[in-house]
């Protein structure tokens, strides 16, 4: 029994010495490797200047959590590479996680101390919650910010603190099918949400399974459509935060853009996943849709899954009374306790230097966070002509450094398609964020 009892406790010391080491930031060698500036122009090449302090640095191991669908991509595997060839003492574990599940994980890894060394996600709601380490002292040292669109700077601050470095930005878009419009003798994307509803009730057909517009239950992408109606779901006053989650244009966007699928059947009901985005993208790049609301990575995606699809897609700004969508992209953060700050924020920059945030937009669709990227050839294209647009009027979603509050907001539109009445949904909704505002940190 005494043997028993000491195997046990021998393999819980193993599994709490691996737990120790395993996401934990602290790297305990102090074994030196001879880093030496490499022979050729970094800057030349589109990439971050050769940084000492990186390089004098003891032999790191990095652990870095990145969204599921960024992590084994070329331009992204591409970089780390050649990161670690530039800086042989710092070694790169890369894990993919969907993007919804990263706020939990972080969370569980903070709580835990076994913390990644670098998040993917959006660092200001991270810095919001205590969960990101604070990053102004590296940023005043790069001296780099005045290069970057106010957006993407949103998307790492929170209360005048910067907790991390943009990885990409983005916005809302309508995407259509240009034959289908023809064919139907519709010469003009709509405008405005009322001629969105007339042309997508136009556009379908029952009998052959065919739908004008295809609805999803994303709050995020909702959000998108408060803000082209000019409203807005929180405000602030300095550093003070107004919850406007049932003002009467966020109460009438929201029974409009639900009836083009409860009402008047222009859209299918969205399916009850996590995952929003997938479903209209099938429906479009089957001839099953019309048209839907997404990003520019949707553009390259149905390029990539559906070649006839793409041949006849067209894009437009969101059909609405005022300009504007959801800012959207996402951010890289250092997780509260990680030791390798100085690492983790060298190698974020590599990721965003010209050289590679060109190749995330060619090759995945994630667009660039520094206005001078947006000069390429690449941003020429006709259908990304109403995304830049758009882009100059987004507003970022910042409901979601207030998790009970995001929570409340998606499960409101969820809720009201399956069903619930608009006003009261609403109302209770802005109850839940008017407390977790107060109740905030």
């Amino acid at each position: 029994m005494k043997k028993f009892l000491f195997a046990i406790l021998a393999v819980l010391l193993v599994l709490s010495g691996c737990q120790s080491k395993t996401g934990s930031s602290e790297n305990k060698s102090n074994e030196k490797i001879d880093v030496k500036p490499p022979s050729r122009d970094l800057v030349k090449e589109g990439l971050p200047a050769f940084n000492e302090k990186v390089a004098s640095l003891p032999k790191t191991d990095l652990e870095i959590w990145l969204a599921a669908d960024y992590a084994n991509e070329k331009p992204i595997q591409d970089a780390i590479n050649e990161f670690k060839s530039v800086y042989p003492n710092i070694s790169v574990k890369t894990v993919g996680i969907e993007w919804g599940e990263m706020t939990n994980k972080v969370k569980l890894a903070v709580s835990s101390g076994a913390v990644p060394d670098m998040a993917h996600n959006h660092a200001f709601a991270f810095g919001a919650q205590g969960l990101a380490e604070p990053v102004d002292d590296l940023w005043n040292e790069w001296g780099e910010e005045d290069q970057f669109l106010p957006g993407g700077i949103e998307d790492i601050t929170w209360k005048g603190t910067k907790y991390g470095v943009p990885l990409d930005i983005n916005t809302l878009i309508y995407l259509y099918n240009k034959k289908t419009f023809e064919e139907n003798g519709i010469k003009a994307p709509p405008t405005t949400f009322d001629e969105l509803t007339e042309i997508s009730k136009k556009l379908t057909n029952k009998k052959k399974g065919q739908f004008g517009f295809v609805t999803n239950a994303s709050g995020w992408s909702f959000f998108g459509n408060v803000v082209a109606e000019g409203s807005n779901i929180l405000t602030f006053d300095g550093d003070k935060a107004k919850a406007n989650l049932n003002d009467p244009i966020v109460v009438d966007t929201m029974k409009k853009y639900t009836d083009l699928a409860l009402v008047h059947k222009a859209s299918p009901v969205p399916p009850p996943q996590e995952r929003q985005s997938d479903h209209p993208v099938a429906m479009f790049g089957t001839g099953r849709a019309a048209s839907f609301i997404s990003g520019p990575w949707d553009i390259a995606r149905i390029q990539n899954e559906f070649p006839d699809a793409y041949k006849n897609l067209a894009t437009a700004v969101i059909p609405a009374s005022a300009k504007g969508s959801v800012l959207g992209g996402g951010s890289l953060f250092v997780p509260k306790g990680s030791k390798n700050k100085v690492a983790s924020f060298e190698l974020m920059k590599w990721f965003i230097s010209d050289k590679y945030s060109i190749r995330l937009a060619k090759e995945m669709g994630r667009h660039p966070v520094k206005a001078h990227q947006y000069n390429d050839e690449f941003f020429k294209d006709p259908l990304l002509k109403p995304y830049i647009e758009t882009l100059k009027y987004a507003q970022p979603y910042k409901l979601e450094a207030y998790p009970e509050a995001n929570d409340a907001w998606g499960k409101a539109l969820r809720s009201v398609f399956d069903g619930a009445d608009v006003q009261k949904t609403l109302d209770q909704a802005q109850e839940v964020t008017e407390r977790a505002i107060k109740n905030a940190k």
